[in-house]
């Protein structure tokens, strides 16, 4: 029987009436769907929509007499109510004429017979549990490669029809290339297999590329489409942010096979984890990814709700596929969702300390501060580690040591004192100030100063500088850009001198000759900006003051805060001047420290390690970029969550406590109602979604199109599996171990399902023309990204690097110019910049990269792409400027490749497609390349012109009129059909 006959038997089996038709039917699978798509708009869960008090959707309220009838009595279609109105042909006809909505024929039989046949009711099939579905039994036992393949081969088989045959080995090596990897095979690579296709080789090759670094790269493009991932907030503005360091920490869990429950636990509240991680941490920022609106005229607390909205519905999209946002002003029109159970949910996402306001210090608070160099990472973890271990080598509690302390501080403090009371107050002598004096201010900033005469003022001398009065601001007078201020301090004994200083605008001051404060600073003078401590000697100490003034006009400022006698450090003899109930914790941890470098072994040693581990660890934390991140208000500061009327920000109605939808299990008792508990919640086995939408999502990245083709909505208006015992065993098998999202695509890879050539004759692709039955594989169209990696591949420059800050490639001049106003210019990067992967492109949220523009705007969460195949598309792989280098970066691989342009055509053709050309394809080829040639020799092209497109420069070992006939085949191959598409 052929595959269209099987079909429409099945469908008459399902749809057809009559007398003699034993088919049971599904409530789940035929009538649920049918009332949704018709019915429950005005008879489904939202109570305010709800006509006649009729809810179509409950068991209950479906079976209920009403007096005299029922909407169904099982097993009487006649006395029934809903089968009088469907078939009515009056004004009392369902649905209402005005709706526009009709039941056909074929529909009205298909009810008529449910309710004949006792009414059945069971879930609608998402919300139930999962099946604990076995492989089913099949005729052709030779075939299933996987479990998996029992499943799609059974529903063929009852159809009548069979799979299509085995891709060769060339096209399977680049399929499986492409799909875990992002990139093609080399021609090396794929001789190997097709020399050895056993099915030992290619589990060894699968299980090469999902160890590959790249596979994460890969498998990251949808997370990032479904995190709304962007490098700027987005609105007016856009401002730039720092998010990459989240990205990066996504390939590397993809690439870390971090199981999916753990995954989750990170992006959803990996700051509530127990003694969370710097990792965990950032991993959270997938719920900071969303757009902000930071815009002066936004109102805060709007901004912040519309954020919590977003996040709320993106964790629906992503793990419970259902589209919560429909509850957000009302109930659910069509699913269980109620108004309340949305806010419920909400509430699990509204105890962040985010304002809703604009950027602190450059960025969204709250935020982390994180480095992103896995290196020094490592370094710093190291650093710290040693410091804690130092610190408590030094700082441990000796009982002896101390108490023999704390008889020291008594009689130190005493002397210091007896010295204090006896000490001479230090002599001020009159300030002096040098002529004014002109040049650069970052010059004279710098210049090297004598102590007693600044160089560049040497011929000026010296005056009274009467004006300037210790402890008053001195304005300097206009169009002075640096100032010279010195004086005497004569000390009756050796003492410690406390300063305090200020500046307009860098200052600099010498003791003695040497330098002890350098700032170079733009500001205002005011009193106390610069503190310092000097050890003035008995006698006469020179200081020398100087002040850089940048624009506008200048000043200083000077006082002498206090003096303590000499032998100590002052911040020790301070120390020793409080009592001890008044010391704080630093002065404590100071007199041990001065105690015990004095009287134990080792200290001093060990205190010089810990200073040179704290400046490491300082100077790589000054490295560290802020990421927004998550993180949860005390609870004292827990904001009341409320229903909101229609979802205004404004109109809060009853408080709610977070909680999970009604119509699913409920959170663990003993678990505190925040987004850890969420997290755990969605990864248990009981609620039946979560499973479920990571399988079907992981069979459309390989597939195209999920077991449920609407991949964001397994709710009643979204579609049915095609495969429902295939999708619950998947997600069992997920399940039993351990969450293992390689395992998963390793065994969709390896089934023969996947192994399956690609296309179809006519007559069965019209039968299946969305390729529902899994007859074939579905070859299709890459992704933008894809193509744009491929092409950098094949030219052999793509910088396989992972990580690091977005980067710059091409981008036509001009592109920001009218989404910003012209206020944001878009600058091409350069070297490694233009051939870095896709992944790592600058993504201005408003004005998405021109290259890229099949892939989803990132204002929202997207879980199913379209594919696109427009001219304009066909426009960029022909003519942007990096697929136009690529091509001659291919060119030149084929020229070094073979001894004349027939073998260096047929190299070039099997690097891009996997396998040789057909003699009738090179011949072709060889005309193309022959005739592109000869118009560039003869000069009606300027090859030197088309070599000069892009910013490498072309081999300087082919003659030009060579590689530009050769760039034209290669651009010729990037653009065929079967090089475009996965095969």
């Amino acid at each position: 029987m052929s595959l269209r006959a099987g079909l429409l038997t099945t469908l008459a089996g399902l749809l057809v009436a009559g007398a003699g038709c034993a088919q049971q039917v599904s409530f789940a699978r035929e009538v649920l769907p049918l009332l949704s798509d018709r019915c429950l708009q005005c008879h489904g869960p939202d109570a305010r929509a709800r006509k006649a008090d009729l809810r179509l959707d409950d068991r209950l309220d479906v079976l209920r007499e009403r007096d005299g009838y029922a909407i169904v009595r099982p097993g009487q279609p006649e006395e029934s109510e809903l089968i009088r109105r469907i078939t009515a042909t009056d004004e009392e006809r369902m649905p209402p004429r005005h709706t526009k909505l009709t039941l056909s024929s074929s529909e009205v039989a298909l009810l008529r017979r449910w309710v004949a046949q006792g009414a059945e009711w069971s879930e609608h099939w998402s919300f139930a549990p999962i099946a604990d579905a076995e492989p089913p039994a099949v005729d052709d036992a030779s075939w299933p490669r996987d479990p998996l393949d029992r499943f799609v081969l059974a529903r063929l088989e009852r159809a009548g029809a069979a799979p299509n045959a085995p891709a060769d080995p060339a096209t399977l090596v680049r399929r499986v290339h492409l799909d875990l990897t992002g990139l093609p095979p080399t021609p090396d690579v794929v001789a190997a297999f097709v020399a050895d296709p056993s099915d030992a080789r290619y589990l060894e090759l699968v299980d090469g590329l999902l160890a590959s670094p790249h596979y994460g790269e890969r498998m990251a493009w949808p997370w990032l489409e479904a995190a709304r991932y962007a490098d700027t907030d987005g609105f007016q503005n856009d401002p730039t942010r720092t998010a990459w360091p989240w990205r990066d920490w996504l390939v590397r869990a993809l690439n870390d096979n971090l199981p999916f429950d753990q995954f989750t636990h990170a992006v959803l509240a990996g700051d509530l984890l127990p003694d969370a991680t710097d990792e965990q941490r950032l991993a959270t920022g997938l719920l900071r990814n969303n757009a902000h609106n930071g815009e002066g005229g936004r109102i805060p607390e709007e901004t912040r709700v519309e954020n919590v909205f977003d996040r709320a519905e993106t964790v629906g999209t992503v793990w419970l596929g259902m589209t919560l946002e429909c509850a957000r002003c009302h109930d659910h029109k069509y699913d269980p969702v109620s108004q309340q159970d949305y806010y419920r949910f909400f509430a699990f996402f509204d105890q962040t300390s985010e304002t809703g306001g604009g950027r602190s210090g450059g960025v969204l608070p709250p935020a982390m501060r994180y480095v992103p160099d896995p290196d020094a990472r490592a370094q710093l973890a190291s650093l710290r580690r040693a410091a804690a271990d130092l610190e408590k080598r030094l700082f441990t509690d000796d009982p002896a040591l101390d108490e023999q302390q704390a008889a020291w501080q008594v009689e130190a403090a005493r002397r210091v004192r007896a010295l204090m009371r006896a000490q001479e107050p230090s002599a001020l002598g009159a300030w002096q100030q040098s002529a004014r004096i002109q040049g650069k201010a970052g010059e004279l900033f710098g210049a090297r100063l004598a102590p007693e005469r600044p160089e560049g003022a040497a011929d000026a001398g010296w005056r009274a500088a009467e004006e300037f009065v210790d402890g008053r601001a001195l304005a300097l007078p206009a169009g002075v850009y640096a100032a010279y201020f010195r004086r005497t301090v004569t000390a009756a004994s050796p003492r410690t001198m406390t300063l305090s200083l200020g500046s307009d605008d860098a200052i600099k001051l010498w003791h003695g000759g040497e330098l002890v404060l350098a700032n170079d600073t733009r500001r205002g003078v005011k009193a106390d900006q610069e503190r310092v401590t000097i050890d003035l000697a008995a006698g006469a100490n020179e200081l020398l003051l100087k002040i850089v003034n940048t624009g506008g006009a200048g000043g200083a400022y000077f006082r002498a805060v206090d003096e303590l006698p000499g032998g100590l450090p002052a911040d020790v003899t301070r120390a020793l001047l409080h009592k001890d109930e008044a010391r704080s914790d630093d002065e404590r941890a100071l007199l041990r420290a001065h105690y015990r470098r004095a009287h134990q072994e080792g200290f001093a040693s060990s205190e010089r390690e810990l200073k040179e581990a704290r400046e490491k660890v300082g100077a790589i934390e000054r490295r560290a970029v802020s990421v927004s991140v998550m993180d949860q208000l005390p609870e004292e500061r827990r904001r009341e969550t409320c229903v909101l009327a229609r979802g205004d920000y404004q109109v809060r109605r009853q408080p709610v406590t977070p909680g999970t939808p009604s119509f699913l299990p409920p959170l663990a008792q003993a678990d505190a109602a925040d987004r850890l508990a969420l997290a755990r919640w969605l990864t248990r086995p009981d609620p039946p979604l979560v499973a479920r939408v990571a399988a079907n999502r992981a069979w459309q990245t390989f597939f195209g199109r999920g077991l449920v083709a609407t991949s964001e909505n397994f709710g009643r208006q979204g579609e049915r599996p095609t495969h429902p015992g295939l999708l619950d065993w998947l997600a069992r098998r997920l399940l039993a171990e351990g969450w293992d999202l390689k395992a998963l695509h390793r065994r969709i890879v390896t089934s023969a399902t996947y192994r399956q050539a690609g296309g179809a004759a006519p007559q069965r692709f019209a039968q299946d023309p969305d390729n529902r039955a899994l007859a074939r594989y579905p070859r299709r169209r890459m992704p933008a990204w894809m193509l744009r990696d491929q092409a950098l591949a094949l030219s052999g420059g793509l910088v396989r690097r992972l990580g690091g800050a977005p980067v710059r490639p091409y981008q036509p001049a001009g592109i920001w110019d009218e989404a910003t106003f012209g206020v944001i210019k878009y600058r091409t990067g350069g070297g490694e910049e233009l051939r870095r992967r896709s992944l790592y492109t600058f993504w201005r949220r408003i004005v998405g990269p021109t290259a890229l523009f099949d892939t989803p705007a990132r204002q929202q969460c997207v879980v199913r792409r379209a594919t696109t195949n427009t001219p304009l598309h066909a426009l960029t792989t022909l003519n942007e400027t990096g697929f136009v280098e690529a091509a001659r970066g291919l060119a030149t691989r084929a020229l070094a490749a073979g001894a004349g342009a027939e073998e260096q055509i047929a190299w070039m053709f099997r690097a891009a497609t996997a396998r040789a050309p057909e003699p009738a394809e090179l011949q072709v080829m060889a005309r193309r390349f022959a005739s592109a040639r000869a118009r560039f020799a003869a000069g009606e092209l300027q090859p030197d012109a088309f070599l000069a497109i892009g910013a490498s420069a072309p081999a300087q070992d082919r003659a030009p009129e060579d590689l530009a006939a050769m760039t034209v085949v290669a651009s010729l191959l990037l653009n065929l059909d079967e090089v475009l598409c996965l095969p």
